[in-house]
């Protein structure tokens, strides 16, 4: 019976039989036949059988077992050994009328590393009666070794699995310092735009003391690029402080704002990079709900957007009310928001992971946890992501969607034109 080879990551391969059997047994005294298969045909003998049958291995070997027995008493034994895997032992009636020696049998199945039978191992003893103990005890020795090799295989196997396991593991602690750090960083962000907006505060108001005492046309006009700069300062500070803090309870706020502020923040990134980034608002988007965690999944999906994105590329910020037809799936009317890029688009044999934990495709630069952790935050409110993806050449791109519930939600059907930016 030939092995089938593991399950795991790293599969262990069995032992041809002959191979296995000669290692063992090729030295032993006593007769030791290996069938295999319903016919229980011999698949190896070693040279005390060969021997005691008086034929050579060449010609013993592919014989049915049965050809070989002086009685057929044994066979009955042999085929409830196959079907249950346990071992017996089978020893023919003493005549006492006869000196003459009588036989006995003692079967056991080979196992693989997967728990598969291999075949019977059969050890047959010409004996007499002070050969018995003897031969039961050279039984047990058989028997021991040869499931010492049978948990051999399973130790190895199971060493294995552990070394994946342990990898896996760093992997994992890997990635939630990095998600620590980032939590760090963000609470330092935001404790520093608390900072900064005091200082700013008091140029704001000695620019505006100093405006009305310059006469001079070009310091007037300093003096309103100065106070520009100011208040772009103050913007991002003021944008940073909202983005990290929320309140204990669900309070009503309007999706379209959220788009507005983190299109605004992020969008000198995407220019220094040579991505334009577009907002389609067809709505206010009015919900109820935790303001920073829907802040959370505009940003990850944001990002990740951009980090697909080269240079030339468009990304593209759509909020609208949720069509009819996903209102009836999800059993609610709500809002939609769409982010689509035109970057290189997600690989097809990833879309099963892509909101597994610890999933990426950025290497060290990402923890894996964004997809994740948006996932959760959607679910958790009754809402579902969808995504889409191309990685066609010049019509690559990705596009995720978020539904989000609301009480009271209007459809309007998407204009055919959009006023250009």
């Amino acid at each position: 019976m030939d092995s089938q080879p593991g399950t795991g990551s790293h599969p262990i391969e069995a032992p041809d039989l002959p191979m296995l059997c000669d290692l063992m047994f090729c030295s032993s005294p006593l007769p030791m036949v290996a069938v295999a298969g319903t016919q229980h045909l011999v698949r190896y003998v070693n040279p005390a059988a060969c021997r005691l049958a008086g034929k050579s291995k060449d010609v013993l070997i592919g014989t049915p077992f049965a050809e070989l027995l002086p009685d057929d008493g044994c066979l009955p034994i042999l085929d409830r050994v196959y079907r249950t895997g346990e071992a017996e032992t089978h020893t023919e009636p003493e005549d006492p009328g006869k000196r003459t020696a009588y036989w006995s049998y003692a079967m056991w199945t080979l196992l693989g590393v997967d728990e598969c039978s291999l075949g019977i191992m059969i050890q047959v003893t010409e004996t007499a009666r002070f050969h018995q103990q003897a031969t039961a005890m050279n039984q047990e020795l058989l028997l021991s070794a040869v499931r010492q090799h049978e948990m051999t295989q399973v130790a190895e196997k199971l060493n294995s699995q552990l070394q994946l396991e342990i990898a896996e593991r760093k992997r994992m602690e890997h990635a939630l310092m990095n998600s620590e750090k980032l939590a760090a960083t963000a609470r330092l962000a935001s404790t520093m735009a608390h900072e900064i907006n005091n200082p700013l505060g008091a140029i704001t108001n000695l620019i505006f003391l100093l405006a009305p005492l310059q006469s001079s046309p070009a310091a007037q006009a300093y003096i309103a690029t100065l106070d520009t700069q100011v208040r772009g300062l103050t913007r991002i500070a003021t944008q940073m402080l909202k983005f990290h803090r929320d309140s204990n309870r669900p309070t009503e706020f309007k999706l379209s704002e959220l788009l507005h502020e983190t299109s605004d923040f992020y969008r000198p990134q995407a220019e220094r990079r040579g991505v334009v980034v577009h907002q389609r608002i067809e709505t206010d988007g009015t919900i109820v709900g935790y303001r920073s965690e829907k802040t959370q999944v505009i940003v990850n999906l944001l990002l990740n957007a951009l980090d697909a994105t080269s240079a030339g590329g468009k990304i593209i910020l759509h909020l609208y009310p949720a069509p009819p037809w996903l209102c009836k799936l999800r059993g609610s009317c709500g809002y939609c928001i769409a982010v689509a890029d035109t970057g290189r688009g997600i690989d097809p044999e990833n879309y099963a992971r892509l909101f597994e934990p610890f999933f990426t495709t950025k290497g060290d630069k990402g923890t894996g946890l964004g997809l994740w952790l948006c996932n959760g935050i959607v679910d958790r409110v009754g809402g579902a992501i969808r995504f889409w993806s191309s990685r066609r050449p010049n019509r690559s791109g990705s596009c995720f969607s978020v539904f989000l519930p609301a009480e009271e939600a209007s459809f309007t059907p998407l204009r055919r034109r959009y006023e250009r930016e």
